[in-house]
């Protein structure tokens, strides 16, 4: 194919995930060849999960590093929580970086180029501007709100733990592109040795892939490895936005895949559930005005709480997307998106488009259940006269007295 189509190179695992991530850098040239003696790398993974399989392989990374330290740069892995010095005690990864969480770095406060999103300033690790050359080495995922998880969603991990709710607030889809506009990926090199698919990030279950993908481009990369999934490109607003800011390609047709190729790799994503259908009577749902990604959210939450939802004995009615005027509120009431802001005052409030995965605290708590000290601060209840709600510490009304 044509040397100007942005190259994408996919590989199998053989033996092991180290001769696939060096066979797959080496489909693509030298990737490497900007690197010189002394430069700053960082390695972003998804490293934020214990659970084996739900993160970047260390092997991977062990791979990458090891190129990088070779052209004698300082490497750094990198990701915001502690999980990821956990995970990696002791692996040998750490004869070639340092392993550091952003979390313990000191940062700066800086205005997103462009931004159309994340337009107010934003923190951000100074390793994370400084460096020299950025490698993302993400994991493949299927998504309950953006519909898929790969190169450029794993950018929203640069941002230190206390402010990733930011992008929720301003809205995912154009924030994963700001990001992604802040801080371009030199090289990415994409883990699919295994997937999540299902309701992630919700609950998620693990598949067996055994892929590893490399790109100068998290545009071409994701794409690509959308199309592996079975997800179109088009379907990724993130994608589609992308493409509009000039970021890469969302046609495969414009992509030089080399090694394996994409319909030899192909495979069936399970996506998450996107039914709205009530699990029984008594629960309303109105959701009609919602955005995609909001409506996403509703269904995949309806699911995961299903068993808690029919238990419940109550009336309990959902709202989300713009309204003038709201429907009958019958029993407990959630609002859930950032459109439901005018209205915050008729039940418990869930901002965010969309919301994170930990907001369904809001529709357990609505429902009488106990939610911890880190989950009560996820949600707003109305501003009434306080009642006592059990040991949670939180002012609010029963649901009976919403109505």
């Amino acid at each position: 194919m044509s040397g100007e189509l942005t190259a994408v190179s996919l590989t199998r695992v053989g033996t092991t995930t180290e001769a696939a991530v060096d066979e797959a850098l080496d489909l693509l040239g030298d990737p490497l060849r900007d690197v010189g003696k002394g430069d700053r790398v960082v390695v972003k993974p998804n490293m934020f999960q214990r659970k084996p399989g739900f993160r970047t392989s260390p092997e991977l990374l062990l791979a990458v590093a090891r190129r990088a330290s070779a052209r004698g740069a300082e490497v750094f892995v990198a990701e915001r929580t502690h999980v990821l010095k956990e995970i990696l005690d002791g692996a040998p990864v750490h004869r070639y970086a340092q392993v550091v969480s952003f979390d313990d770095r000191p940062t700066r406060i800086v205005q997103v180029p462009g931004a159309t999103s994340l337009r107010v300033p934003i923190t951000v690790p100074d390793l994370v501007l400084d460096c020299d050359f950025f490698i993302g080495a993400p994991h493949l995922r299927t998504h309950s709100s953006v519909v898929l998880t790969n190169a450029m969603k794993n950018l929203v991990g640069l941002l230190p733990g206390f402010t990733t709710r930011i992008v929720h607030m301003a809205g995912v889809e154009e924030s994963i592109v700001d990001l992604n506009q802040l801080r371009p990926q030199h090289l990415v090199v994409c883990d699919a040795t295994t997937v999540v698919e299902d309701n992630y990030p919700m609950a998620g279950t693990l598949r067996e892939v055994g892929l590893v993908a490399a790109s100068r481009n998290a545009v071409a990369m994701d794409v690509t490895m959308a199309a592996v999934a079975g997800v179109g490109s088009w379907e990724l607003a993130y994608l589609r936005d992308a493409h509009a800011r000039g970021l890469g390609p969302i046609d495969l047709a414009d992509i030089d895949v080399r090694g394996v190729a994409v319909q030899d790799a192909a495979f069936k994503i399970r996506r998450a559930p996107v039914d709205l259908t009530p699990p029984r009577e008594g629960v309303h749902v109105h959701a009609e005005t919602a955005c995609d990604d909001c409506r996403r959210w509703v269904a995949a939450a309806l699911h995961q709480l299903r068993a808690e939802l029919i238990a419940y004995p109550g009336e309990l009615t959902i709202l989300s997307g713009p309204m003038d005027r709201l429907p009958a509120l019958r029993g407990a009431v959630v609002l859930v998106g950032n459109a439901m802001y005018e209205h915050r005052d008729a039940g418990v409030y869930l901002e965010g488009c969309p919301p994170r995965a930990i907001q369904t605290a809001g529709l357990r708590y609505a429902m009488g259940g106990s939610v911890d000290e880190q989950e009560a601060t996820q949600f707003r209840v109305p501003r009434r006269e306080p009642a006592p709600r059990g040991d949670t510490g939180l002012p609010g009304l029963s649901p009976e007295e919403w109505v």
